[in-house]
């Protein structure tokens, strides 16, 4: 009976996101180049989990990308299409060229690794100086919230 009752409100939050998705305006949203306030989206999050409080796991979360959406609608929340919302490849996307890449040159072994890492590091940057940051901090006998600052500071460092 509960599974039934998950799937039904399930279902009829979709069908509900959906419909607002088609019925809002998109001038009430910002534009794809001005960001949501974080406010704002923190006030639409717990909106959208109280209205979605009885799903869990995947359920929960699609849920929650339909309704995130579905209050800002012209503004791209999620990564989808392989891109993240600003326009990079995913990390998926990324590892998964540069392993057709390496596989059609037919590499193996350590100048396979050595290619996958190089390919990554030039798709994606940002994720290859997290992770030196990281195991810089890890290094220094870091973890948890202090592994996460120093991380954090270091990419912003870099970026700067």
């Amino acid at each position: 009976m509960r599974s039934v009752l998950i799937v039904s409100s399930f279902v009829l939050g979709l069908a509900g996101a959906a419909q607002a998705q088609t019925t809002a305006p998109a001038a009430v949203a910002a534009s794809a180049d001005e960001p949501i306030p974080r406010a704002e989206r923190a006030k639409a999050r717990q909106d959208c989990v109280s209205e979605n409080i009885a799903l869990a796991g995947v359920d929960l979360r699609a849920a929650m990308r339909i309704c995130m959406q579905g209050k800002f609608p012209g503004v791209q929340l999620y990564a989808h299409d392989g891109l993240t919302r600003d326009g990079k490849p995913t990390a998926v996307a990324a590892r998964a060229a540069c392993k057709e890449e390496a596989d059609g040159r037919k590499l193996q072994g350590a100048e396979r690794i050595a290619a996958l890492t190089a390919c990554f590091n030039g798709k994606r940057p940002d994720l290859a100086q997290r992770s030196e940051c990281r195991k810089e901090a890890r290094a220094k006998g870091l973890d948890g919230a202090d592994l996460r600052k120093a991380v954090d500071a270091c990419a912003r460092e870099a970026r700067g």
